[in-house]
């Protein structure tokens, strides 16, 4: 008897134990009797329910949640193969549709993942590579295909799994790896090809700049010795003017000073000139020369 009392107790016990459900303020809560659901609960707190085995429990968790896609090559419109990889936010929006279709998260992100990687297969095999990567958000880059993926994915989402996907994104857009020395070359090859254009516009700039400047200073140089050439004429008329105002009346003086200049360049104590005696530049050391007091002294 006393076996009996333990065994029928432990039952109460367990019976009692299974009745209860804690409701989490994060998770949905499907109550199954025989694996039909018999009650869906979403608001946190204390529910009853017919002891297990007759009666169980399913939860799913209703927060956001994010899932990553593994890299997958992708075939462009142009024939570029290129990785792409990325994540989707998303959330169990009918706990009864997913309890049927996924049970369990593990499942509905194969599923999610498996049904964005073929939408993002077809949008990105209708797109050239060049408007994936454009900058221009209205006409190309990652925004229009990522909001296509996510509305083309939500719609079979929504009604196969009961699940809302909220948002997806591209993490990653590359070359496969054996494509990138290739892809890097003809970056190379084509910077350098923009680069040498570069540069043969500044050479021929640079050589107009110092055909434009050899032509000014030319002219500059050309100029100044013109002034210069003026200027000198000028002065040695004037020198010329000043000089015949200044000896007018004075010739015998003038012709002297310019004689004694003339000695004075020729002539040095190491300087030995032979000349005829009837020279004019020996006329005045060989002529009278008037004396201090006015008198004639000898040669």
């Amino acid at each position: 008897m006393r076996a009996i009392a333990w065994i029928f107790g432990g039952l109460v016990a367990f019976a009692l134990a299974t009745s209860f459900v804690v409701v989490d303020e994060t998770e949905h809560v499907v109550v199954t009797q025989f694996g039909k659901p018999t009650a869906v609960y979403s608001d946190a707190g204390l529910r009853f329910k017919a002891p297990a085995p007759i009666q169980r429990v399913a939860r799913f968790d209703k927060r956001r949640l994010f899932t990553e896609t593994r890299p997958t090559e992708l075939l462009t419109a142009d024939k570029k193969n290129i990785v792409v990889s990325g994540y989707i936010s998303w959330r169990i929006k009918d706990p009864l549709a997913s309890l049927r279709a996924v049970r369990t998260r593990e499942f509905a992100e194969n599923r999610l993942v498996a049904l964005v990687q073929s939408e993002l297969g077809s949008g990105v095999g209708g797109l050239a590579f060049a408007t994936l990567i454009s900058k221009d958000d209205e006409r190309g880059g990652l925004a229009p295909l990522e909001h296509a993926v996510r509305d083309a994915s939500a719609h079979t989402a929504g009604d196969d799994y009961g699940i809302e996907i909220l948002d997806f994104g591209v993490t990653r857009l590359s070359f496969p790896p054996q494509n990138l020395q290739s892809v890097f070359a003809r970056m190379r090859a084509e910077r350098s090809r923009i680069a040498r254009g570069y540069r043969s516009e500044g050479e021929a700039e640079a050589r107009k700049i110092r055909a434009r400047a050899d032509r000014e200073r030319d002219e500059l140089l050309a100029n100044a010795r013109a002034d210069a050439a003026r200027v000198r004429g000028e002065g040695e008329a004037e020198a010329a003017r000043v000089y015949a105002d200044a000896y007018t009346g004075h010739e015998a003086l003038f012709r002297f000073l310019r004689t004694l200049e003339a000695y004075e360049k020729a002539l040095n104590e190491n300087t030995t000139i032979v000349l005829p005696a009837d020279s004019p530049f020996l006329d005045l050391l060989v002529s009278k020369l008037p004396s201090a007091h006015g008198g004639a002294s000898g040669q």
